[in-house]
């Protein structure tokens, strides 16, 4: 008998642990929930696409220039999206990345968010993530960016990268 008052009584506890939990999720603005459907992205009327210069990468370029797919480690290179004010956690945003004429990247992105200001920076230049910071990226100039989302409209951004090969 003591058993199986032992189990119901941790069973209640488990219920009431879920039920506080899920409550919590719900009713708290920042909650727990808050990195998985950050305010920014919740019915996103506008956003930003832009576009990464990173030049040169190599001394030598190819005439007539070419396109092909840039090396692997750029994947790592993504755009840091930080909401103003920082209530929430920064975004992510992947990156196309393309390699042209063997000697610049170029890469595109595009993101959904709600109106708003916010703060625009790249992986290698952001202190998060300095395991993916490039040798020839010795600084980020102009990074961050500060950008104004408006309701309905896409606000463009280009950002542009000399790493000093020639």
């Amino acid at each position: 008998m003591l058993v199986k008052g032992s189990k119901a009584l941790i069973i209640a506890a488990l219920l009431l642990t879920t039920v506080s939990t899920v409550a919590g999720f719900m009713v708290s603005p920042g909650g727990y929930l808050a990195p998985l459907a950050s305010p920014p992205l919740i019915g996103a009327t506008g956003g930003i696409t832009g576009s990464i210069w990173i030049a040169n990468v190599s001394p030598l370029c190819r005439v007539p220039p070419t396109t092909e797919p840039a090396p692997p480690y750029y994947n790592q290179i993504e755009v840091v999206i930080t909401p103003s004010p920082s209530s929430d956690l920064p975004l992510t945003v992947p990156v196309k990345w393309v390699l042209i004429g063997g000697c610049a990247v170029h890469g595109t992105f595009k993101i959904g968010l709600n109106p708003g200001v916010y703060s625009l920076t790249i992986t290698s230049c952001y202190a998060v993530h300095p395991d993916h910071y490039l040798g020839f990226i010795p600084f980020c100039p102009g990074l961050p960016k500060t950008v104004i989302v408006e309701s309905g409209a896409r606000t463009q951004v280009d950002i542009s990268i000399t790493t000093g090969i020639y």
